[in-house]
């Protein structure tokens, strides 16, 4: 998820004073940066505030390999003809330093998604279905995903990568149904692994066996058909099938799915934009805050502190930090177009903010 820096009153408030984070880490190495807007289609994003627009999210496909997927337009929900934007799978070839191949896809609705998998291809969520593409951007095997059209009645659809990157867990139910529909896909070829009805929710996360679902303030995993509670007002992430990283406004907690903690931390506000190495220890997170001032009357904001931190989970050592210091223009935005990701053996880490990808070597 992006840094939105929410600018509901009631989480502002939390945000005034700054926490610093107790971890002692070393700068990256920044290596090299490109400005997306050379794409002429990334540029259409110029013409819209930053609130308007729905995050671009970064991937990893190999060492060498990174794609950036991005709408070229602001997110209207469902789109008549005369409005759609596009929806694109950038390369960015890590030697060349250069935009390379490139999909388009016809858009009508804002739940598209790009991730990575194991084999070095990547999946495409759109409009019709969940397909596969190999690293050189040849179409492969599809699962259909189509949206039920109709007057009020239509399907809600999620889709996550287990963090070995071998399966895939789709989720979609209509407004009137009373479960979701739950399936574990191989990412190789799309074919079903299983498939069960469970409880709605507005999110998931996927692991090979479990899938973490969103309640009001509860998240819950659903493993063999039981549901049990990991934790209240957090969010939640699979490190590996068997660990997760549980983070609330100011800690995090890493703990197995048995529920024993191997390790924790405190926050500056929440962590946003999380990163896992596909093949090594280490995860990536954002978190941040707003800086204030208050006048009689009122209270502005100056700028947003933020940094981007890569921890390793099997010690629970800091590798690297970021920071990030900006002004803070439209409260509503924050860093909402931030966007993190660590490659396969953990050795660089992306960050897109903006309209700019900057690639970090990180310390040993």
């Amino acid at each position: 998820m992006a840094l939105l820096l929410t600018c509901a009153a009631t989480a502002l408030v939390a945000l005034f004073a700054f926490r610093a984070h107790p971890f002692s880490a070393k700068t990256p190495t920044p290596l090299w940066s490109i400005d997306l807007a050379a794409d002429k289609d990334f540029q259409k994003r110029l013409n819209f505030s930053e609130v308007l627009l729905s995050p671009p999210s970064l991937n990893f496909l190999s060492n060498s390999q990174l794609i950036c997927d991005f709408y070229s337009g602001e997110m209207n929900g469902i789109y008549d003809s005369s409005s759609l934007p596009g929806y694109y799978v950038v390369e960015i070839n890590l030697h060349s330093r250069e935009i390379g191949r490139k999909l388009e896809f016809t858009v009508q609705e804002n739940d598209f998604r790009t991730m990575a998998v194991a084999d070095g291809g990547f999946l495409v969520l759109s409009h019709k279905d969940l397909q596969k593409f190999s690293g050189q951007f040849v179409p492969g095997a599809s699962y259909a995903t189509a949206r039920v059209h109709g007057k009020e009645y239509f399907d809600r659809r999620f889709v996550d990568v287990a963090p070995g990157g071998q399966t895939a867990l789709l989720y979609n139910h209509r407004l009137d149904d009373q479960q979701g529909s739950w399936t574990w896909l191989r990412t190789s070829d799309l074919t079903t692994i299983k498939s069960m009805q469970g409880p709605r929710t507005g999110l998931i996360r996927a692991s090979d066996q479990a899938g973490i679902f969103y309640g009001t303030d509860d998240r819950e995993m659903l493993l063999d058909g039981k549901t049990n509670v990991l934790c209240t007002r957090c969010d939640s992430h699979f490190l590996t099938n068997d660990l997760l990283f549980l983070a609330k406004e100011q800690s995090y907690a890493i703990q197995t799915v048995s529920g024993n903690e191997q390790g924790s931390g405190t926050l500056d506000i929440q962590a946003h934009n999380f990163a896992r190495a596909a093949q090594a220890t280490r995860f990536a997170y954002s978190t941040g805050h707003y800086v204030e001032h208050v006048f009689p009357i009122q209270t502005e904001f100056d700028s947003i502190t933020c940094k981007i931190m890569v921890v390793d989970w099997k010690t629970n050592k800091p590798v690297a930090e970021i920071d990030i210091n900006e002004p803070a223009g439209n409260p509503s935005a924050g860093l909402a177009q931030l966007a993190l990701a660590l490659s396969p053996d953990g050795q660089y880490l992306a960050v897109l903010l903006h309209q700019k990808v900057t690639l970090y070597r990180l310390p040993e």
